[in-house]
């Protein structure tokens, strides 16, 4: 069975089209689901990975992404990556009484993810379409003007 991989762009244009007509999706395979279907009625060989998408859908900036976690009970080191998109992760600090620091933990620069020492293993995720922000620019356009008329 032969397979085609779409570009990013094709990959969040799916994912805008599912999520204006869903709201809010609240897993993974769910989403997976709807943009492969989604994807397939423009080219039936289009594929895409949870992977991939997961780190499509979380970086996106009209997609705010819940992550749901699990606590490990080991001290495991994330070799300052990010286990849901990628990216470098940020120590969180705070400062002693004495004047020496202390890492609390570490977020993502890019996506919501946080942990403490005790890492968080991500388990689910829910995704919730935001207002772009040219349709608020527009909608607050229009109000204005309206308020001018009057």
């Amino acid at each position: 069975m032969s397979y085609s991989i779409p570009s990013d762009e094709e990959v969040q244009d799916a994912i805008r089209y599912v999520m204006r007509r869903n709201k809010g999706i609240n897993s993974l395979n769910k989403l997976k689901e709807l943009v492969t279907s989604e994807l397939q009625n423009k080219n039936p060989n289009f594929t895409v990975g949870f992977e991939r998408l997961r780190k499509i859908a979380v970086t996106a900036p009209f997609i705010k992404t819940d992550i749901y976690a699990r606590r490990s009970e080991k001290k495991d080191s994330l070799r300052g990556k990010c286990p849901v998109c990628g990216n470098k992760l940020e120590k969180r600090k705070n400062e002693t009484i004495f004047g020496g620091s202390v890492t609390l933990g570490y977020k993502c620069q890019k996506c919501p993810y946080w942990t403490t020492l005790k890492r968080r293993i991500p388990t689910r995720y829910s995704f919730e379409y935001k207002q772009e922000e040219k349709e608020d620019e527009d909608k607050t356009s229009k109000r204005d003007n309206n308020r001018k008329k009057q």
